[in-house]
């Protein structure tokens, strides 16, 4: 096992000097790294993924270093970084899809789908890479209209870990043809092989949209909105999210401007958006909801409202996370919850952390509609900083909960370190062996990847 032999047969592609970006994660500190590869292509990438396996040596794949969950974060690998995978960009604007190379960022991809009316329609408030997206599979904050990563996802060309190039799926919405074996890599963390490119289902881009911060009367009143909203307007809904007073306030706070509330700040908002491809003259979305919020509130349902129809209130929900990191350390709970379930799990575990881990503020906030939720915690700067041990405890204490009430420890933001015990405990005997057969097969050596499937 030699990084030597390595570093030789990758020649130009190889550095043993990193800029700090490529080992500092967003939110987890930063790692270390014995060197660099950035293959030009995918056959590059694909003959690098050989070599490695050839001399032994562990590869970390990282796109653009925006994951929570220190799968991109290197701890004394080879790191592979992505960005300069950038071969194809092949629209078909009949059939609405992409082909695109996975080094690709989210944000120039829809700069240029822009210019033809149509958007992949992942929403983030951060800029991954194309291919950072797939390993993780993520959803964002329009899932409940569009869906996540996954459903827009037509194919894929993988580089497996012995160098092969494998293009799996033909990029028809309709294709039954063979095993999806690309539905594997998807959320698959850089453990199975690399996504070197993908086609992408595309969707127009809206003409109009209205969207509205809500204050319900009670948390029992979220739910019948819900219901009646989508069943009144239907595919009209991209956005159905949930702000905690915590939450809203950090926001607020952060962008240094006021309440968009006539009074005091509920205990929990809603953020709903209508959006559509036709015209205000054809549909006007913002009379529309207009008039279903002043019907809750002659129902009592809603006791407050801020009507708006451009970003606006989508900035106060995106600044949330940095609102958050002004206050303290953050501890973040990405999770999936049956809806029925939400408010109880909620309940259960302020009330547990109010028993066991006092100084720990709720701010939870995220996609109500689909079930996911960041359960968020800040640790305040004046507190005692948590011991290893502590933050353990509190993590297993949270998702024990989470799993108890029927939901998920990772709703969007994909496998890795930070989940690995989580894993371990909370995942059934039978999925980890099957997982460990396929991790096997795909990546016999286990040098790929920061994650152990079984």
């Amino acid at each position: 096992m030699t990084l030597e032999a390595l570093l030789a047969g990758a020649g130009a592609a190889a550095s043993i000097e990193l800029e700090p970006r490529y080992l500092s994660g967003a939110r987890y500190g930063a790692g270390s790294a014995s060197a660099l590869l950035k293959p030009g292509s995918a056959a590059q990438a694909a003959e690098l993924l050989r070599l490695a396996g050839e001399h032994g040596v562990a590869l970390v794949l990282q796109g653009a270093h925006t994951g929570l969950v220190k799968a991109a974060t290197p701890q004394g690998q080879v790191l592979l970084s992505t960005e300069r995978l950038r071969e194809v960009f092949e629209l078909d604007p009949l059939d609405r899809t992409l082909r695109v190379s996975s080094g690709f960022k989210l944000s120039e991809v829809n700069q240029r789908l822009a210019e033809h009316g149509l958007q992949f329609p992942i929403d983030l408030s951060a800029d991954p890479s194309i291919g950072g997206m797939l390993a993780h599979n993520t959803g964002g904050t329009r899932m409940l209209r569009y869906g996540d990563v996954r459903a827009n996802t037509l194919g894929l060309e993988v580089a497996l870990a012995d160098g092969r190039l494998v293009r799996l799926g033909h990029g028809l919405a309709k294709d039954n043809s063979a095993l999806a074996l690309q539905q594997l890599f998807i959320g698959s963390s850089g453990g199975l092989g690399l996504i070197t490119e993908a086609t992408l289902r595309l969707a127009p881009l809206p003409k109009q949209s209205a969207v509205a911060l809500v204050a319900p009367a009670s948390l029992e009143a979220v739910w019948p909105l819900y219901q009646r909203w989508m069943s009144e307007f239907g595919v009209l809904v991209s956005a159905f999210e949930g702000l905690s007073a915590n939450a809203l306030e950090a926001a607020i706070h952060v962008q240094g401007g006021a309440s968009p509330f006539a009074a005091e700040l509920p205990p929990y908002s809603l953020l709903v958006e209508l959006s559509s491809e036709l015209p205000a003259s054809q549909l006007n979305l913002r009379e529309l909801l207009h008039t279903a919020l002043e019907a809750a509130f002659e129902s009592g349902e809603v006791v407050d409202a801020a009507l708006d129809n451009d970003e606006g209130l989508w900035g106060l929900r995106h600044a949330v996370s940095e609102g958050l990191r002004e206050q303290g350390a953050v501890i973040g709970f990405d999770i999936s919850l049956p809806r029925r379930a939400v408010w109880a799990f909620r309940e259960q575990a302020t009330a547990w952390l109010a028993e066991h881990f006092a100084p720990a503020k709720v701010c939870d906030f995220g996609h109500l509609g689909d079930g996911g939720q960041h359960f968020n915690l800040v640790w305040p700067k004046a507190a005692a900083a948590l011991s290893a041990e502590e933050g353990a405890r509190l993590r297993a204490g949270i998702y024990a909960l989470v799993m108890a009430h029927g939901g998920s420890f990772s709703a969007e933001h994909g496998l890795g370190p930070l989940l690995q015990s989580t894993y371990d405990v909370h995942t059934d005997v039978g999925v980890k062996q099957l997982s460990a057969a396929v991790a096997g097969l795909m990546n016999p050596q286990g040098l790929l990847g920061q994650f152990r499937f079984g």
